[in-house]
């Protein structure tokens, strides 16, 4: 990074980067922008921390989110601990109840008959159709279209106990 294009080019996208983020969170902006000016004066007294900043960056051409978020487990005895991983679930592709009232339970079933089984999970998992946590195991697409028709059916038809209706007249 030691030509003036690169520096002119890196600083564009920051400001490109920042400005998108300042237009979803301001506060989250000002702590980004304060964390580079603290860098960078740290930079200036340390050159072994510049030395690190450059070495990394220099390294990497791009950054890179992480896959998956790690939650460390609760130490045990004498074992070394073990990290759980978790990965966030993509958006349901359709909402089950919207095509039920739309299309009824025979286009419902045919909505979730081009599914496969990971866009059937994602909307299992989105709407909470999963109570008892069995379904999002399940391994036969089938078994869990049916969960999402059945719990469709049961939520959209739950208050018409409390629907009043108008009397007939006699």
């Amino acid at each position: 990074m030691s030509n003036p294009e690169s520096l002119v080019d890196a600083r564009s996208s920051f400001e490109a980067a920042l400005l998108a983020l300042s237009a979803r969170d301001k506060n989250a902006a000002i702590v980004i922008l304060t964390l580079a000016r603290l860098a960078a004066d740290e930079m200036v007294r340390n050159t072994e921390f510049a030395s690190a900043a450059t070495a990394l960056s220099s390294s990497r051409t791009a950054p890179q989110a992480p896959a998956t978020i790690d939650t460390p487990a609760p130490p045990t005895g004498g074992t070394a601990p073990t990290r759980r991983t978790r990965t966030a679930r993509t958006p349901a592709v359709l909402d089950p109840f919207q095509i039920l009232r739309s299309d009824g339970q025979d286009g419902l079933a045919a909505q979730l008959g081009r599914l496969d089984l990971e866009q059937l999970r994602d909307i299992i998992h989105q709407y909470g159709m999963d109570p008892d946590r069995r379904a999002m195991k399940w391994k036969t697409i089938s078994k869990v279209r049916d969960r999402i028709i059945e719990r469709a059916l049961s939520t959209s038809s739950r208050d018409n106990a409390f629907r009043w209706t108008k009397p007939k007249s006699t």
